[in-house]
């Protein structure tokens, strides 16, 4: 999707924006930055007048459910707000929600057992 981490692959016409990656410092977080930096994001694609912001989202907390919950079980539960994932959670808080399981997204993350979940924001 991001060309190898480089996005050489933009396409200025596209009505899609791809969110990165966006982390916050751990002595800064709990202070709102990141909801600021997403709201930026929902910002840039209402004045470009996109359709929907798109990105892969690491599930970090699925390794201690793997054992008993299958990956879309695991999903489920944390949409249902049965379960706390630190980077899901707050994704779906901030008006984004699953549109895909992707499997073998980041393949060195062990804590997300290399799965991810492709969110979407759409632009109303």
């Amino acid at each position: 999707m991001t060309d190898n981490n480089f996005i050489r692959n933009h396409n200025p016409e596209g009505k899609t924006l791809y969110g990165f990656d966006v982390t916050v410092h751990p002595e800064y977080r709990g202070q709102g930055l990141g909801r600021l930096l997403y709201g930026a994001r929902r910002q840039v694609c209402q004045t470009h007048q996109l359709k929907n912001i798109m990105f892969g989202g690491r599930i970090p907390h699925f390794h201690k459910y793997a054992d008993r919950l299958s990956v879309s079980e695991y999903i489920e539960r944390v949409s249902e707000g049965k379960i706390y994932d630190p980077v899901l959670t707050f994704q779906l808080r901030n008006g984004f929600t699953v549109r895909a399981i992707l499997e073998n997204y980041l393949p060195d993350d062990e804590e997300s057992l290399a799965y991810a979940t492709l969110m979407e924001w759409i632009n109303h």
